[in-house]
């Protein structure tokens, strides 16, 4: 194989964690969810997830470089995670994968795994990642545009209509 890491990045709800679980079992290579991350805080913190500036900037640096120092490890590994492709820039044997999604069926996914209404979760998507691309702006000087350049990734793939089985052919197909 030519690549040793993966990165999945995306907005939430493109599939990122599906990807890396469907992964994570058939390459049996170690895996890091930031997401999981952060939820365990904001739960442990007593923090309301949806509102990002709650996360200390410190926590989001934290979290950031520790993906950044586990992707200059030896060693094979997958990484879910908003930043983890930008953090993986210019390192040839990372597989830096972006996950993108039509908006309404982001919204759909997310009413469906939290159990809330369309409304609702279109307005708590929209909100969890605007907050995020502010912290992020802010913390890293990067805007949403450089987040999904495609420039920034070797495999791009859209999860709109396709089943997390053909996603995951795509990754391994580029793999070989």
């Amino acid at each position: 194989m030519k690549y040793n890491k993966i990165t999945i990045s995306g907005k939430i709800c493109t599939g990122k964690t599906t990807l890396l679980r469907y992964l994570e079992k058939r390459l049996k290579w170690p895996a890091f969810m930031t997401g999981q991350l952060f939820r365990d805080y904001a739960s442990k913190q007593k923090l309301n997830l949806e509102g990002a500036e709650e996360q200390s900037e410190n926590l989001t640096k934290v979290v950031d470089y520790k993906v950044r120092d586990m992707l200059h490890a030896q060693g094979n590994l997958i990484v879910d995670g908003w930043m983890s492709g930008l953090m993986a820039n210019k390192l040839p044997d990372i597989l830096k994968i972006l996950l993108i999604c039509k908006d309404d069926i982001r919204y759909k996914r997310f009413s469906k795994r939290e159990k809330i209404a369309l409304k609702e979760a279109k307005e708590k998507v929209e909100d969890r990642q605007n907050s995020w691309f502010v912290k992020i702006k802010k913390i890293h000087k990067i805007n949403v545009k450089e987040f999904t350049d495609k420039k920034n990734y070797n495999l791009i793939i859209d999860t709109s209509y396709i089943t997390p089985q053909a996603v995951l052919k795509q990754v391994l197909e580029k793999m070989k």
